[in-house]
């Protein structure tokens, strides 16, 4: 073959298949290059509203919203604190109840009923200004920033900390003064008791049983309401004193009656009461630690968990406080 044939074979023109192939791919590259022009072209512009990278678009809102949100973490800490005095007053109503310290009890019992009026208006206030906030309701997500947002649902599940601190305080009110109400009739029945068995020394039969039917009243309302607290405390020990008090009661009153109906002389009916009499005193307890531990079991009873939902509730609002200084803190 000589040097024109090979210079004639370099000018045939490529294949149309290959070149087809060629042109493919040229158009394969440029498409791909559009796609990616495009995607970036997308990705720069679809951030939505109330995202980090489009802050600039909520930022008005989410300023007048925040100065509102600091107001109303600092009322949420004001709040934190009460509740936290309230829970105090209720550890010296259940000390004083144990005591049985009616004066301190009393006055536990009315600062407490106080605090609790002020959480409650606290507490409508805080959610009141938290229903206002500027920019709530549907679609908020391309009002308000994120931070915001999740600032504004923190308070609000702090707030139903406070929910049940009206019912937690009316049952340690209710409690107590059950308890105080009993420990007064226990009393009454032991200085009414006494004062019979003082008259009786005396052959003041008559006196003596009258005071006897004021210690067997004052057993019979707590009895009754020894059946109100059956229902919120151990009344097992409280179930034995009376028990054992009624006996002695009624062993004095055969032998009142008898020593009455004798003249004062002893006869087999005055011998057979105050056999029954001397058994029913060594049945009783020495001195009062009976009534220390019939106040300890209503205290451990309903009161007890009066005060630690009291606690309870303290330490969340704590922690809510606690969150809000962290994260949000400007």
């Amino acid at each position: 073959m000589t040097k024109q044939d090979d210079h004639e074979d370099d000018r045939r023109p490529v294949k149309p298949p290959v070149r087809r192939v060629l042109r493919g791919l040229a158009w394969f590259a440029c498409a791909l290059l559009l796609a990616f022009g495009v995607a970036a072209l997308v990705a720069a512009t679809s951030h939505q509203p109330g995202t980090p990278a489009r802050a600039e678009l909520t930022w008005a809102a989410d300023e007048a919203a925040r100065s509102i949100l600091d107001d109303t973490s600092a009322d949420l800490a004001l709040l934190a604190s009460d509740v936290q005095d309230l829970g105090r007053d209720g550890r010296v109503a259940l000390a004083a109840l144990l005591a049985r310290d009616l004066e301190d009890l009393a006055a536990a019992i009315g600062d407490g009923s106080a605090l609790v009026a002020t959480i409650d208006d606290r507490t409508n206030e805080i959610g009141l200004r938290l229903a206002d906030l500027p920019g709530l309701g549907p679609g908020m997500e391309a009002r308000l920033g994120p931070d915001v947002r999740a600032r504004h649902a923190a308070i609000l599940a702090a707030l139903e900390s406070t929910a049940g601190l009206r019912e937690s305080w009316a049952r340690l009110t209710s409690g107590s003064a059950s308890a105080a109400r009993l420990a007064g009739l226990l009393s009454d029945h032991d200085a009414a008791a006494a004062e019979a068995a003082r008259l009786g020394s005396r052959a003041a039969y008559d006196q003596a049983l009258v005071q006897l039917g004021k210690a067997e009243a004052a057993l019979v309302e707590a009895s009754t309401l020894r059946d109100a607290l059956s229902n919120a405390a151990d009344v097992s020990v409280l179930d034995e004193w009376l028990a054992r008090n009624r006996a002695l009661d009624v062993a004095l009153r055969e032998l009142y009656t008898a020593l009455r109906g004798s003249g004062g002389s002893v006869t087999d009916a005055v011998r057979t009461a105050a056999a029954a009499e001397r058994a029913a005193q060594r049945r009783l307890p020495p001195d009062t630690r009976g009534l220390i531990v019939i106040m300890a079991d209503i205290a451990r009873g309903g009161l007890n968990q009066a005060v630690i939902g009291i606690e309870q509730a303290r330490g969340r609002l704590d922690d809510a406080v606690a969150g809000l200084a962290g994260p949000w803190a400007r």
